[in-house]
């Protein structure tokens, strides 16, 4: 078996061994946009809104996700 692979890996058949082996391709970089933890948020575009999520004050944007901003986790508040 293993000689079967090698000759499908040298010939340049990358793709066909993965599909053989089972592997998933899986891209590097997902176009996910979490949060920016900021100490001072303010509004980026007209878009963006305030909201207040578990006592901390958030920033949103429905059109740019990359503007989502929160405050930093406030510890004194556990005290």
């Amino acid at each position: 078996m293993s000689g079967y692979l090698t000759r499908i890996v040298a010939r340049g058949g990358m793709e066909l061994s993965r599909r053989i082996l089972g592997i998933q391709h899986t891209p590097l970089h997902e176009p996910v946009a979490n949060f920016k933890v900021k100490t001072r948020l303010k509004l980026r575009c007209r878009h963006c809104y305030f909201l207040r999520v578990e006592g901390r004050l958030h920033v949103e944007c429905n059109e740019h996700p990359r503007h989502k901003q929160r405050e930093v986790f406030d510890v004194k508040l556990l005290w």
